[in-house]
């Protein structure tokens, strides 16, 4: 009698320890494959300077929200452990996988909390492919560095910025100037009469600005397709297109949706 409930115990442990074999084989799989695509992404987007985790990413060439900066470190940290808690199964999977008639509730207990741990990482790859898309073809966070754009964005504004291939005159505009990225006021664009002289900046026979430095480029033309021009809303205090010209359609990199804080800042 007691061996025949020993017999049954056995052949219990084994059916739950088959099944359990089972999806691990499959989640392993699976994992691996989306950790495969998400390197593959993650070497893809690195061309794009506002990629959350670009390697070579800095507050100094693109300023970005602390908040962008934590989470970027924390989910590294995440796809360290997921790592590390498929390589275990992995190994625990091959090295248990000898067919064995006889499994002990302890070996079976062992091996479940390490498919457990692993189970709860598996949507990490997947996670981390979305949010690469997202954040590598949509839509990037980014800081405002300095008073250009006040009184519409403060120094030190977070804001969220979309990446667009048409741009419309008023949009606020991220741009890369001698590799640095600068947020202006896209005031015209190809097709526009620009005339930029000593009495101000004038777009379609309209006078929209009065501040002219010494040095400001003069232009009597209409822009061809593929320039844009940018000023600063403080415009008193703004590098922008009155010192290095129009801008080129490569250059532009997105517009600004939403800005995230909800500071007040006077002209400065």
């Amino acid at each position: 009698m007691i061996d025949d409930l020993d017999l049954q115990e056995s052949s219990e442990n084994l059916k739950e320890y088959n099944s359990l074999m089972k999806k691990s084989l499959r989640i392993i799989i699976g994992f691996f494959i989306m950790f495969a695509i998400s390197v593959i992404l993650f070497i893809i987007l690195q061309k794009n300077k506002f990629f959350i985790f670009n390697l070579n990413r800095t507050f100094k060439n693109v300023p970005s929200p602390f908040i962008a900066e934590v989470f970027s470190i924390f989910f590294f940290v995440i796809i360290i452990f997921a790592f590390i808690s498929f390589v275990v199964l992995t190994f625990a999977y091959f090295k248990n996988k000898k067919g064995n008639i006889v499994i002990s509730k302890k070996e079976i207990f062992s091996y479940k909390n390490k498919y457990n741990i692993a189970d709860i990482f598996s949507v990490v790859p997947i996670f981390l492919i979305v949010v690469m898309i997202i954040n590598g073809y949509f839509f990037s966070l980014a800081q405002v560095e300095g008073i250009s754009m006040q009184p519409t964005f403060c120094d030190n504004d977070a804001v969220i910025i979309k990446y667009v291939e048409e741009y419309k005159n008023q949009d606020i505009v991220i741009l890369q100037e001698e590799g640095l990225y600068l947020i202006k006021r896209l005031v015209a664009q190809g097709g526009d009469k620009l005339v930029v002289n000593s009495t101000g900046v004038y777009v379609n026979g309209i006078k929209i600005e009065d501040t002219i430095w010494s040095g400001t480029i003069e232009y009597d033309l209409v822009i061809p397709e593929g320039y844009y021009y940018v000023l600063g809303d403080n415009r008193n205090n703004s590098r922008d297109s009155r010192m290095f010209g129009l801008v080129k359609e490569e250059d532009m990199l997105g517009k600004v949706i939403i800005k995230i804080s909800n500071s007040t800042c006077a002209i400065g």
